[in-house]
């Protein structure tokens, strides 16, 4: 995940900022039914890591987007927002079949 200078591209960071808020907002949003046993760890974890790299997906590709677009700040923020929302939209649908087959 490095290029010649060690250090990460803007898009990877915000790929990897993305994963552990999203992650850490999953993991916070289900901690209460998991303390009252109605949720188990197993399933905890696997809704995380899904929300994670959902999450991540999308701020990494919406940060590479608005990169292109340096230097158009209107054109690069109505990218960021359309982008980060179809991501989501996407991610969803394709998490929705998969779960229904």
């Amino acid at each position: 995940m490095s290029n010649s200078t060690d250090k990460l591209s803007s898009a990877n960071r915000a790929m990897l900022v993305g994963a552990i808020a999203g992650g850490s907002a999953s993991v916070a949003r289900q901690w209460e039914a998991h303390s009252k046993g109605e949720l188990d760890t197993a399933e905890l974890v696997t809704t995380a890591a899904k929300t994670a790299v959902k999450t991540g997906a999308v701020a990494g590709a919406t940060t590479y987007v608005a990169e292109k677009m340096a230097g158009r700040p209107v054109l690069s923020m109505l990218t960021i927002l359309s982008v980060g929302a179809a991501g989501l939209y996407l991610l969803d649908q394709v998490t929705e079949s998969n779960n229904e087959q």
